[in-house]
């Protein structure tokens, strides 16, 4: 596997423990895919492979893993179900999720990669599970993310890699990778906030604060709504029977949307919300933007499900099949707030006097990057973000496909 320069100078760093803080596209799992056969090339290893969830280890790795050392001719048995790989030299790679540390106990390591760090739970994981597994084997570890602020345990990781003996640090942009073009990055920071962009693309640990609409402001984001240009409404919905929550938008222009009006009803369900919807607006064309959830649940006693609800109302529902991740959905509504270059495209009519405290006082779990339910500031918030990101969805820059066959180790 051909290396990049800077993949390549951590690869031949004789540190015990390396961390990367690398913004997006960087040839992270490049990176952590070689590491793990390189380590697998000796006999009777044991190596695991932890991100953020299981779905998401295999999501990320197992096929080009699994691509990988079937080309090499090194597998020996492969089992899909626990998505583990036995080489014929007797070393296995293995694939696990972090949701539940303890579940990792009681192994004994050689070699562990944890991608995406900053989003497991480094206390527990590190401390108490794989630090003592790598111990009696002297095994080593490379840590590798996308930064997430300096309210984080990665970044303690990082700092930790800059001065402690037996560590080292690196920080990478995704333009400095070189997998990444510098247009499509421009084009990408034109969709993103400003410090957004600096944390997923120049992997800067940037202190965001608790609050989610960080880039939300009254002075430059409150305004009454001008005339709208055609008679359609856009209505983002978040199903819940304790509020059943929509917010109502116009398109400004094609690039532009104006929040005009908020609808809360507690104790209430979706043939209700839809009854108040089109009493509001009796001859609008309705385009819908519900909860993905809501094709398989429903809130009403008919049976039927809440999407099968507001299409029978008439509304035009656009959702995908299932849920982006959160994240996604919060740092896209922050870009139509303010994007990288500085525009603003994402307005509130002050009239909407729910939606701005939603926006001023949702915030994270104190230590976090998980959004407080508790305060009941999440559903308006999620209304208005679930018709956001379906029209306006984060830039994805293009996939890298740079597994190429150049590396050939020997195995033994």
């Amino acid at each position: 596997m051909k290396l990049a320069k800077w993949q390549r100078a951590v690869a031949e760093d004789d540190s015990r423990f390396k961390v990367v803080s690398a913004g997006r596209r960087s040839g992270k799992t490049t990176l952590s895919i070689r590491q793990m056969c390189f380590y697998a090339r000796q006999p009777n290893k044991e190596i695991f492979y932890i991100t953020s969830s299981y779905r998401s280890a295999k999501l990320i790795v197992w096929k080009p893993l699994k691509n990988m050392l079937l080309d090499l001719r090194w597998a020996s048995k492969i089992n899909e179900s626990e998505l583990s790989i036995q080489l014929k030299n007797g070393s296995t790679i293995s694939l696990k999720g972090s949701e539940d540390p303890s579940r990792l106990r009681g192994v004994r390591l050689d070699y562990v990669v944890i991608d995406e760090a900053a989003y497991c739970n480094l206390g527990e994981l590190w401390g108490e599970v794989i630090r003592p597994a790598l111990a009696d084997k002297r095994g080593e570890a490379l840590f590798i993310s996308t930064p997430a602020g300096k309210a984080n345990e990665f970044y303690d990781m990082y700092q930790e890699g800059k001065g402690t003996s037996g560590w080292n640090s690196w920080q990478l942009t995704t333009l400095d990778a070189g997998f990444v073009g510098a247009d499509e990055i421009e084009a990408a920071k034109a969709d993103m906030t400003d410090r957004q962009f600096k944390q997923e693309f120049e992997a800067s640990f940037e202190d965001l604060g608790s609050r989610i609409a960080y880039a939300f402001t009254r002075e430059q984001n409150v305004k009454t709504a001008p005339e709208p240009v055609n008679n359609e409404i856009i209505v983002g919905i978040d199903f819940n029977l304790n509020p059943v929550t929509a917010s109502v938008m116009i398109r400004t222009d094609p690039e532009t949307l104006h929040i005009i009006d908020e609808i809360l009803i507690y104790s209430s369900n979706t043939d209700e919300l839809a009854q108040e919807i089109r009493s509001r607006y009796p001859t609008q064309k309705i385009f819908a933007f519900p909860d993905p959830s809501g094709s398989r649940s429903q809130t009403s006693s008919s049976g039927k499900s809440d999407h099968a609800i507001l299409a029978n109302a008439g509304f035009v529902v656009k959702a995908p099949r299932k849920h982006d991740p959160v994240k996604d959905r919060i740092n896209a509504t922050n870009a139509r707030f303010l994007s990288g270059t500085g525009l603003r495209r994402l307005f509130v009519s002050p009239n909407c006097k729910k939606t701005i405290e939603a926006l001023e006082k949702h915030s994270y779990k104190q230590g976090t990057s998980i959004p407080d339910k508790d305060s009941g500031y999440d559903h308006m918030f999620d209304a208005l973000s679930y018709a956001v990101a379906y029209l306006y969805p984060l830039r994805k820059t293009p996939p890298q496909n740079n597994l190429n066959q150049a590396w050939r180790p020997s195995i033994g």
